[in-house]
């Protein structure tokens, strides 16, 4: 055979060799493909555009209606990043990863939050993985929720935080480090929930704390150091709850607060130097509690003191002297108790202020025993200490009396008497007629 023939058939040969593979491997691989959809339609969705499978995130700002949480923002414009952020809740199914939470994303630069629970909504928790992206919130408000519980860390990575308020949401425990390591938070809002306990670890490295409100709640006791790390705090409002005694340790660290408010609790004593730790406080209210004495040295450290209110509670009696820790005193309210003897050194360590400051004394209603059996108005008195025109020093004690069974327009009975600034001697005799005149104890 000729080598040219040769090379045609050996060509031959190895192009009916290919064909032979190509019958075979083809329907082989089709096979393979069919057994495994998976793949095949992985393959296929690999040359689809990532845009066409992943769905953006919608702005949280955008007020669609049909999301479980709908927003307001400020500034409403789409094309700037919001500042201020009013959310609604309308879902009871609204899980911590729940896919609404995720339109957070598109509003990392909020500066205010306020997310309001409606009545056809619920939100049981707080939304710690959401706002752990708002680092730069400075106010944050939640109310109206099921949140009974305030874990710890809740409000963790907020390092810009100044406000925060939490009314309203049937708070009950608050576990250690809640509210733990915020270096410009000023203001905690508690107010309204049913908080029964709080623990000193529970506010931790709060710096610039300076208010602090935990009014309507649950409260019985005030722990001994329960606000000692809150050393710069100014404000303490703690009325209608359900405080019954008061000690010395329980204002441990509140050097510099300023306010006090225990009105509205289930207070019945005040023994001594209860408020000594808090020789800058300017304000402490008491009303409305079930205070049936105060020890004379109660007082003992309030330096500072300005106000005074011990309206509406059971006092019978004032001990002597007990006012001298309280020499700066412009305004001393014992409306509503039940006093019956009322002295002149009650007072004699706030004279100075009385006559040489506008200050006021309130004694009205419930002095000198209860109401006649007439059912007339009863006896109602009303001090009114002002400082004189002249310079002599005198202080002018004036005393209104309601008389019994007289109608409201010849009621009042003016009654004038003077007092030397340092009664001795004559003076001394003259406030004691005047005393005895008004029902007074003697100064003796």
């Amino acid at each position: 055979m000729l080598p040219s023939a040769m090379a045609t058939t050996c060509y031959q040969h190895a192009t009916l060799v290919l064909l032979l593979l190509c019958v075979v491997t083809c329907p082989t691989e089709s096979r393979y493909r069919e057994k495994d959809p998976k793949k095949s339609k992985s393959a296929q969705l690999s040359q689809v555009p990532i845009s066409e499978t992943v769905p953006s995130l919608l702005n949280l700002c955008s007020g669609d209606r049909e999301m479980k949480i709908v927003c307001h923002c400020s500034p409403d414009d789409p094309h700037v990043k919001a500042q201020k952020a009013n959310c609604w809740i309308f879902s009871k199914d609204l899980s911590r990863k729940d896919p609404n939470w995720l339109a957070f994303q598109t509003q990392t630069t909020v500066e205010q939050l306020k997310i309001t629970v409606q009545k056809i909504g619920n939100l049981t928790y707080i939304p710690s993985d959401v706002l752990i992206t708002l680092k730069y919130l400075k106010q944050l408000t939640i109310e109206y929720g099921m949140i009974t519980n305030l874990s710890e860390y809740a409000f963790g990575n907020l390092t810009e935080l100044r406000n925060l308020t939490l009314h309203k949401n049937q708070i009950r425990l608050i576990h250690p480090f809640a509210f733990a390591n915020h270096p410009f938070l000023e203001e905690i809002n508690l107010e309204r929930n049913e908080i029964v306990d709080l623990d000193k670890t529970a506010l931790v490295n709060l710096p610039q704390l300076k208010k602090l409100n935990l009014d309507f709640n649950n409260l019985t006791i005030l722990h001994a150091d329960a606000f000692v790390f809150l050393t710069n705090l100014e404000e303490l409002n703690v009325e209608s709850n359900q405080v019954s005694l008061l000690t010395r340790e329980s204002f441990k660290g509140l050097g510099n607060l300023r306010f006090l408010k225990l009105s509205a609790n289930n207070i019945g004593y005040i023994g001594d130097t209860v408020f000594a730790e808090l020789w800058s406080l300017q304000e402490l209210y008491l009303d409305s509690n079930h205070i049936e004495k105060v020890s004379a040295r109660a007082f003992d450290g309030l330096n500072n003191l300005r106000t005074l209110n011990l309206e509406n509670n059971r006092l019978t009696r004032l001990e002597r002297g007990i006012f001298t820790g309280v020499p700066a005193v412009l305004t001393l309210n014992l409306n509503s108790n039940q006093l019956e003897t009322i002295t002149y050194y009650n007072f004699l360590p706030l004279m100075d202020n009385f006559v040489n400051s506008s200050a006021v004394l309130y004694v009205r209603a419930g002095l000198l025993g209860d109401s006649p059996a007439d059912g007339s108005a009863g006896t109602t008195t009303l001090f009114t200490l002002e400082a004189p025109n002249s310079s002599s020093g005198l202080l002018s004690f004036l005393v209104s009396t309601t008389i019994p069974g007289m109608g409201s327009d010849c009621a009042t009975r003016p009654l004038t008497t003077t007092f030397a600034k340092d009664p001795v001697a004559g003076s001394r005799r003259r406030a004691n007629q005047s005393a005895r005149a008004f029902g007074f104890g003697e100064n003796k």
